[in-house]
């Protein structure tokens, strides 16, 4: 194909694939030492309803740069299960987010039952930002307090649940619509015996996985859900494990895919109002990076639970004067580690990330 138009590009693309349907992506751009990725964050679709899918995995972006247009190919496996391809161009930019995510009108080839695979229902703002419909599980009492005040209160503690946080606190959520087996509560970092296993990347067997210590708690103690729709911009980046496996292609992997956590100033609340979450810009606390752990290490396996690893980080970019692809073509092959000094977790008992 010499030279096409962005239309005939994106007719080519559907031609190619089985079971194109038109969607849109968040993303966002990262870098660390000599690389440089475009994360997914968030695919959604209308499919009989507006429908969102949290990536579950994904490899690193192809990349192509055309007369007048960019555009990008995607392979990703949401978190229900399926691999779907992904394809978005520079002008099928939406918007630009307060995260530093960019989120664009995409082309999606995936299984004709992809629905069923959604992790829960959405709305796209004016904005271009997203509203995904959440959950926070707890006891009765606890859920009768937080529909009384109208607001949730943070959480002091680390993604591992073990130690105390200093200069954020965390108000939590969950895509699963209930809390009901030992399973649910590895998927939100929790575990009623204290402990969930980790697998290296090329490990040889399950009885080799890590004994990762987490917050101790039962399913009784989720037995009670209060709905709550979230701007997607408000959550907090996910961290993201490298995988090597032995022959194959490296790709990357969300980890804890079913948390999502909005980052408050110390001894702010979140606020809701008629079921939708509204934290006032100056109660907001974000951060400009992300944990890349190297899921065939147990160094690399604990430190997104552990969020104090810092030797691997990648970058948020703002891009917030120009597109993801203007960004990427105008910064080729240069520095973008060079002064970059962000803000890092402080943890009450001293250590910091």
């Amino acid at each position: 194909m010499n030279s096409p138009t962005e239309a005939e590009f994106i007719d080519h693309w559907r031609e190619m694939r089985p079971n194109v349907i038109d969607g849109f992506i968040k993303l966002k751009l990262v870098h660390a030492e000599k690389t440089s990725l475009l994360v997914p964050e968030l695919l959604a679709a209308d499919l009989g309803g507006m429908r969102w899918f949290q990536p579950k995995f994904f490899y690193a972006p192809q990349l192509s740069f055309w007369d007048g247009f960019s555009a990008a190919d995607i392979g990703i496996e949401v978190s229900g299960g399926p691999l779907v391809k992904v394809g978005f161009t520079s002008g099928g930019f939406v918007a630009s987010l307060s995260d530093s995510s960019q989120v664009y009108r995409c082309v999606i080839s995936a299984p004709a039952d992809l629905a069923r695979s959604a992790d829960g229902t959405c709305s796209l703002e004016p904005s271009g930002d997203f509203r995904l419909d959440l959950f926070h599980h707890t006891t009765d009492q606890a859920a009768q307090a937080i529909q009384s005040s109208g607001h949730f209160r943070g959480s002091d503690w680390n993604m591992q649940g073990t130690r105390a946080l200093k200069n954020v606190a965390y108000a939590y959520f969950t895509s699963l619509q209930r809390i009901t087996s030992e399973q649910d509560l590895a998927k939100i970092a929790m575990a009623s015996t204290g402990f969930i296993g980790l697998l290296k990347t090329n490990t040889a067997s399950a009885k080799e996985d890590i004994r990762l210590k987490v917050y101790r708690q039962s399913t009784l103690d989720r037995t009670a859900t209060v709905p709550v729709s979230v701007p997607a911009s408000l959550v907090a980046s996910q961290h993201v494990y490298l995988h090597s496996a032995i022959g194959q292609a490296v790709y990357y992997e969300a980890c804890n895919p079913d948390i999502y956590r909005v980052g408050l100033q110390p001894g702010k609340v979140a606020p809701f109002m008629d079921g939708v979450l509204n934290v006032p810009d100056a109660d907001r606390k974000r951060f400009e990076y992300l944990v890349l752990g190297d899921a065939d290490t147990e160094a690399g396996l604990i430190a997104p639970y552990d969020e104090e690893e810092t030797k691997s980080l990648l970058h948020i970019e703002a891009c917030t004067q120009q597109t993801l692809f203007d960004f990427w073509r105008s910064h080729a092959n240069s520095d973008q580690m060079a002064g970059r000094a962000p803000e890092l977790l402080v943890f009450n008992d001293g250590g910091q990330a």
